[in-house]
């Protein structure tokens, strides 16, 4: 996971979330989507415990990732 793929992805031309959307508007929605505490609350039942610490992991580099690109 690496800022430049995370920029790619989130203002992806065919990503349809982001249709009418300013940059600063998609990232406020993404800010919120990963935040620890929300991402903890939403996806931790969806994934499986032997794989909870590397989806956490993981999912800490996309949220400081959004917070370099705000």
């Amino acid at each position: 996971i690496t800022l430049e793929r995370v920029r790619e992805f989130f203002f992806h031309p065919f990503r349809g979330s982001n249709e009418g959307k300013e940059r600063k508007d998609i990232l406020k929605i993404e800010v919120l989507r990963w935040h620890p505490d929300k991402f903890d609350n939403f996806i931790r039942p969806k994934v499986a415990q032997a794989d909870w610490e590397k989806v956490k992991e993981a999912a800490g580099l996309v949220a400081r990732c959004v917070t370099t690109l705000m």
